[in-house]
């Protein structure tokens, strides 16, 4: 292993130790941790099957625990070009949202950009709401089975899911990660999120997010 991948996995590392849902950073700020599953291989020499599921600890004052499961299914219709739809259920002390999505996907390089287009369906909701993502990450191997990610993430309404609710940006997100290949099949990480959420003239809301990845590739 090189200086770098174990630098930089010692500070991944103490990010997550330095988890703490009980202390928050600031009268704004709050801290989750997430567990990420992915499960994900080639159905074809163009297509793939990606399914993700999470466990998210989170503070009864953002929503309490929460449960995730997502399926998304992708073709490669060009060189660098994928595109894909498929939906999630998100579930929190018995509050449903329903999450069907639809995204491009352009690689170019070691960076990529993804589009992601979202309909929201809440229980108790006005109306469906409709979420624009906009994402950019670029990824470095490191050798040794090691790489690093970093990235950002715009996330924008376009309509509300309340009546009367018009366009706006929700939140922002920059991210950074590492993972190692473990075999063919198996590969494990840690990432941290900064999650931004404007509020217009009052002070924004920061989230801290140290997370787990395991991956397994069939």
């Amino acid at each position: 292993m090189t200086r770098t991948p174990m630098r930089i996995a010692s500070l991944l590392a103490a990010m997550v130790a330095a988890w703490q849902p009980s202390i928050a950073l600031a009268d704004n700020d709050d801290t989750q941790l997430w567990q990420f599953v992915f499960l994900t291989g080639d159905l074809d020499k163009d297509t793939r099957l990606t399914v993700d599921a999470t466990q998210r600890w989170r503070e009864d004052a953002r929503g309490g625990e929460q449960q995730t499961l997502r399926v998304t299914l992708e073709q490669t219709v060009a060189e660098g070009v994928r595109i894909g739809a498929g939906g999630a259920v998100f579930d929190a002390g018995g509050n449903t949202e329903l999450r069907p999505h639809q995204q491009i996907i352009f690689t170019e390089g070691r960076f990529e950009f993804r589009t992601r287009l979202e309909e929201r369906f809440f229980d108790g909701a006005d109306r469906m709401e409709l979420r624009l993502r906009q994402r950019v990450q670029y990824n470095q191997p490191l050798g040794d089975g090691w790489r690093a990610s970093v990235g950002g993430e715009w996330l924008g309404l376009l309509q509300g899911r309340n009546s009367g609710q018009g366009a706006s940006t929700e939140q922002w997100r920059a991210q950074a990660g590492i993972a190692y290949k473990i075999s063919d099949k198996l590969e494990i990480g840690a990432n941290y999120w900064l999650l931004a959420f404007p509020r217009g003239g009052l002070p924004a809301r920061y989230t801290h997010v140290p997370q787990t990845v395991l991956t397994y590739r069939f």
